[in-house]
């Protein structure tokens, strides 16, 4: 590696603009998070309105998205890495918020499958280029934090569709279709999404009121210019890895069976919770919804404190050794929660299993920046989303519901305390195993980086 040029040893810009943006890219995070999440709350009236069947649906709330999203992310990273990442949040801004809209005037299947393909492939490009610009706003020893607050975005718009499902429901129920000049008549489904994506487009142009941040902790000129196409990136990427392998296998193992944990929660709680204490969608989205915002942003409040207070007194695995630490304990109580009769027991214990668990984005994004060049930091994030974060994603949902139906009878709190109780010492491990992989990886970062620690 060469030594540092004159952008790489500029000042950060100021904590004012720093958090600005942070704050903003949460916004924009938020709003991907609902725009995501708001076609399940609409399954009944959609599957009535355009004669879907349940593998349609399926189609259109997983897989179109998942591939797509996907597909996209590997480009957005390597995008990230090359060109101005607000540009491309702008424009992934706009064109996922402009295809959620469009959900809204599809009258058939392909109509909405495509538009639910745009919402993927705009989305894909949020993360890769968030992630970067954050690295480079913040020094190392703030960044955990700052990762922390961007993923409150996903907290708070998770938490909002449970919160929001009710409602949405009762005014999808009770409302009449309107009629609108040049487009027709509107069923009360379509009309959530068109209020929900149209506000989107104008909210993408936040991104132009924070700065483009100087690029740091760069490779050196010779190495970056071999790079003469996209798909480059993930060659470099590949050959990076390869004499760490260590960190990155236990890094993407560890935080790819972790996510099982969480995502798996998220999908089946709902349903849990209906079966075992005979709530309605009103008062399951109520409490659950609350839960979720409230453990969610303290545990990542809290969680990114702490690990940059860790990182600043000398460990630099910290993000590995604390979540750690947070898997271990966090799974006898997940377990005591799931299988409670008490939906306050329930609900308690969920509360304090997230605020443990729930900063995992923010924990893997920030390893993985703090080890990796900038020009491959997009693209690391991009990789770990198809690879790792897909896994979560995928086999989450599917593992409870194998467990639930062929070991304990469509229990579904036996299924949960099951998944948790085998997966979390098991990413624990991946990750402790980690731990001095991840310190030799940043200590060589740091010295080519110039991005020292601050001395408070």
């Amino acid at each position: 590696m060469s030594g540092m040029s004159p952008a790489q040893l500029s000042p950060y810009p100021a904590p004012s603009v720093a958090w600005r943006a942070t704050i903003i890219l949460s916004l924009l995070y938020w709003l991907s998070i609902l725009d995501r999440f708001i076609i399940a709350l609409l399954v009944d009236p959609i599957k009535r309105d355009l004669g879907l069947t349940d593998m349609q649906f399926g189609l259109l709330q997983g897989v179109a998205f998942t591939i797509t999203f996907a597909a996209f992310g590997l480009l957005a990273g390597a995008l990230a890495d090359r060109f101005s990442r607000r540009w491309i949040i702008f424009a992934s801004v706009s064109i996922w918020s402009l295809a959620t809209a469009a959900c809204g005037l599809a009258q058939n299947f392909f109509q909405l499958l495509f538009a639910r393909v745009g919402v993927g492939a705009g989305e894909a490009g949020l993360n890769p280029n968030a992630n970067s610009m954050l690295a480079d706003l913040f020094p190392r020893d703030r960044l955990t934090s700052a990762m922390a607050v961007y993923t409150i975005g996903a907290t708070i718009g998770s938490g909002m569709a449970y919160l929001l499902g009710g409602m949405i429901v009762d005014l999808v129920s009770n409302s009449n279709p309107i009629a609108l000049p040049y487009i027709g008549e509107l069923r009360p489904w379509q009309s959530v999404f068109l209020i929900v994506g149209i506000p989107g487009a104008f909210m993408s142009l936040l991104i132009f009121t924070i700065p483009e941040p100087v690029r740091r902790g760069k490779l050196s000129t010779a190495e970056a210019a071999k790079r003469k196409h996209l798909l480059s990136s993930y060659a470099e990427l590949l050959k990076f890895m390869r004499p760490r392998w260590k960190f990155f296998t236990c890094h993407y193992m560890g935080f790819a069976i972790a996510s099982i944990v969480l995502t798996s929660g998220a999908m089946w709680y709902p349903a849990h919770m209906g079966r075992s204490f005979g709530w309605d969608a009103s008062t399951i989205g109520l409490n659950l919804g609350l839960t979720l915002i409230v453990a969610g942003v303290t545990g990542k409040l809290l969680s990114g404190f702490i690990m940059d207070t860790m990182y600043r007194r000398g460990y630099r695995d910290a993000q590995l050794r604390w979540y750690t630490g947070c898997l271990l304990v966090a799974a006898p109580i997940g377990i005591l929660a799931t299988t409670s009769d008490n939906p306050w027991v329930f609900l308690g214990g969920i509360g304090v299993f997230l605020i443990l668990l729930a900063p995992l984005p923010a924990c893997y994004s920030t390893a993985l920046n703090l080890v990796t060049p900038n020009q491959l930091r997009g693209t690391g994030i991009a990789f770990f989303a198809v690879t790792g974060g897909l896994i979560g994603m995928a086999a989450g949902p599917i593992v409870v519901a194998a467990i639930s139906d062929y070991l304990f009878g469509s229990n579904l709190g036996m299924a949960m305390a099951a998944t948790i109780g085998v997966c979390s010492p098991l990413a624990a491990l991946f990750l402790f195993l980690g731990c001095r992989p991840m310190r030799e990886a940043v200590n060589e970062a740091e010295s080519w980086s110039g991005n020292p620690v601050t001395v408070n």
